[in-house]
């Protein structure tokens, strides 16, 4: 089972190297414009999508202006049977944005593998109507097979500035085993981390090259940490979640 989930994930991450390259590429080109505007990074997500926040956020070697929307209703960890009726929710994503300090030349990366509920779609859309670049994390072909569950009749990857596919299949999971009809080893957050730690790397390239230092945090761990990360506390302090 070990060698079959490597080889599943292995495959997805390969797929996504060959053939999202362009999107992330271009999500990165806006996310380096992003950083030159002392713009903010907002990860918004539903579930375990949400993840994808936490993997960015306040993470050595990770970009300092990320603020991940972590609202305990839209969590996992706070109700499984509530973050789930949660997406279904007309103005929850605008309250959630608005609240965050969404605004005007922002960077707002949307995650759902499904890309079909009123929370993401609507976060997408009221994003782009609050003047933030946005980029969708998705599966494209698993989103095409079901219908828009939201009042705009679109799917995630259809009001995005940029979608990037993470190649997910329908329901997540990759594995069979003999005997039990469900599939089992989910891929998505993975993919999801693979694509956004690739678009954040190629931004920091860019802007290396162009002789503009990328704000990155140390390991607290790390002796001259301590120093090198205040500056960044005081910097970002009021517009990312620091206390």
């Amino acid at each position: 089972m070990i060698e079959k989930y490597y080889s599943a994930v292995v495959e997805i991450l390969e797929r996504i190297k060959k053939e999202e390259k362009e999107n992330i590429e271009r999500a990165a080109e806006l996310l380096k414009e992003t950083l030159k505007s002392e713009g903010i990074v907002h990860v918004v997500g539903a579930g375990h999508s949400a993840m994808l926040g936490e993997e960015l956020f306040y993470r050595a070697g990770g970009l300092g202006p990320v603020n991940p929307i972590l609202d305990t209703d839209i969590n996992v960890s706070h109700g499984a049977e509530k973050s789930t009726a949660m997406e279904d929710i007309k103005g929850y994503a605008e309250v959630l944005l608005k609240t965050a300090g969404v605004r005007e030349g922002d960077f707002v990366i949307v995650v759902s593998t499904s890309g079909v509920n009123q929370f993401p779609v609507e976060a997408a859309v009221l994003s782009k109507e609050l003047g933030a670049r946005t980029v969708a994390i998705t599966s494209v072909s698993y989103s095409r097979t079901l219908q828009p569950r939201n009042t705009y009749g679109k799917r995630l990857f259809e009001v995005v500035d940029i979608p990037i596919d993470n190649k997910v299949p329908r329901g997540d999971a990759v594995l069979e085993v003999e005997g039990f009809p469900m599939k089992i080893a989910p891929v998505s957050t993975i993919a999801n981390c693979f694509i956004a730690n690739s678009m954040v790397s190629l931004a920091v390239q860019g802007l290396v090259s162009e002789g503009v230092t990328p704000p990155i945090w140390l390991s607290a761990h790390l002796p001259e940490a301590k120093e090198h990360n205040s500056k960044l506390f005081e910097k970002y302090r009021g517009r990312i979640k620091l206390l």
